[in-house]
């Protein structure tokens, strides 16, 4: 037997950087919030409503008292809007939406992306609105223009995902996080930790 020199193949850094980043947006811990607008109007509901309680299902009485101008807030079933549906319902089979709320306010959690998929494009006009919330006076509001996101040569158009692995986003008991959902839209919102 000879000793003979095995080549080695050297990958382009950026390629393997690249893989890395595409492999993590498939693994960690995973929650989705799905939302139906039945209402034949635009509504601005809040995915995650800080430390406000909703007092009955759906009720926004104490956040809108806050500054926060949303018709619905995101719970396990149908908020009435203007006598029409807006449906809240959990993309994971065994687990609730008010049990994923009522973790993160007690176990804040980075959030590294955020899948948003929609059957109407027009949804991705809109913007995700990002408030601190304190109730002696709330901090400045932040937009993410979800429109930044979308990328016309990828092949799913129904679907963005906003990266935050460069700069995390606490989903903690303090943040509000709203949302415009155009009228008769379907739309989802999966977290990835």
């Amino acid at each position: 037997m000879t000793n003979k020199q095995i080549p080695v193949l050297v990958a382009d850094p950026s390629l393997i950087a690249n893989f890395n980043r595409d492999v993590t947006l498939g693994v960690g811990e995973r929650f989705t919030i799905n939302v139906e607008n039945a209402t034949d109007d635009i509504q601005k509901v809040s995915l995650i409503s800080a430390f406000y309680d909703l007092l009955s299902k759906g009720d926004v009485s104490e956040l809108k008292a806050n500054g926060f101008n949303v018709s619905a807030a995101a719970f396990d079933g149908t908020a009435k809007v203007g006598g029409k549906d807006v449906v809240f319902k959990s993309g994971n089979p065994t687990a609730t939406i008010s049990a994923f709320l009522r973790y993160i306010r007690t176990n804040p959690r980075l959030l590294q992306s955020l899948l948003i998929t929609t059957d109407n494009e027009e949804a991705y006009n809109s913007s995700i609105e990002l408030t601190k919330a304190n109730p002696m006076g709330n901090g400045k509001t932040v937009f993410i223009d979800i429109n930044q996101f979308f990328m016309p040569e990828q092949y799913q158009s129904g679907r963005v995902i906003v990266d935050f692995t460069r700069e995390p986003l606490e989903i903690s008991d303090d943040l509000v996080m709203a949302i415009n959902i155009p009228a008769g839209a379907k739309m989802g919102f999966n977290f990835r930790f």
